[in-house]
């Protein structure tokens, strides 16, 4: 009796560490405000940069929720699976409705280990430009494969070495037929992802790229401004 006490306890801490373990990659600092950099550039090689900012709310269960400076509540949802990013309107619905297809929201599925892989469903950003001034927005649906690849990576941010890194990729693709003219367009998109512990999410690449001249392709890249 005393051995299969010993061993449930011991279960019971490894998974207890485990748990802390992986939600260190997304920390919790009530009144804490962090920023990132963003860079974006289009199919018509323009680039631009701006500044992004997120404010720790007052912890609701096992949600952060973040306030953007564009007034964005976003909730950050810890679960058995990973870290689950929602917006107010999804939050609120997953409160009331259980079977939501919560996996397709996960930002970071758990275990955190290398080939831990999940799908999540994403909308492109490329636009379509028809002539000088015609620019249209896809907004085609499409399924991102993410996976773990590294955990124990390192990243250099404005000079400063962060090390044991998570390095997740995701991959997706979709096609679009507009008309006989133009046929059918192929669209890749390609993701990179980067969390430490203690600090969150420390960069984010996404390329979306197309086959046709009408689209190009675009490049957005999301990285947290980090202290000297």
């Amino acid at each position: 009796m005393k051995i299969k006490l010993i061993f449930f306890l011991i279960v019971v801490t490894i998974s207890t560490i485990s748990c802390d373990s992986n939600q260190r990659y997304f920390p919790y600092n009530e009144g804490e405000q962090i920023f990132y950099d963003i860079f974006f550039k289009d199919k018509e090689n323009k680039k631009k940069n701006f500044r992004q900012s997120f404010y720790f709310l007052p912890k609701i269960n096992n949600a952060i929720p973040v306030l953007k400076n564009d007034g964005e509540v976003t909730f950050y949802v810890f679960e058995k699976q990973g870290i689950l990013i929602k917006n107010l309107d999804n939050f609120l619905s997953s409160k009331q409705n259980t079977s939501n297809d919560e996996n397709s929201e996960l930002l970071l599925a758990f275990p955190v280990k290398i080939n831990t892989s999940w799908e999540t469903t994403d909308k492109t950003t490329i636009q379509m430009k028809l002539g000088y001034d015609r620019f249209y927005n896809t907004n085609l649906p499409f399924k991102l494969n993410n996976k773990i690849v590294g955990t124990n990576e390192t990243i250099t941010i404005n000079g400063k070495k962060i090390e044991n890194c998570i390095k997740v990729t995701g991959y997706g693709k979709t096609s679009y037929y507009p008309d006989p003219t133009l046929g059918n367009i192929n669209i890749e998109i390609f993701t990179t992802t980067w969390f430490a512990k203690g600090i969150g999410l420390l960069k984010y690449k996404r390329e979306e790229k197309s086959d046709s001249e009408t689209m190009g392709e675009i490049l957005y890249e999301k990285t947290m401004l980090m202290d000297d």
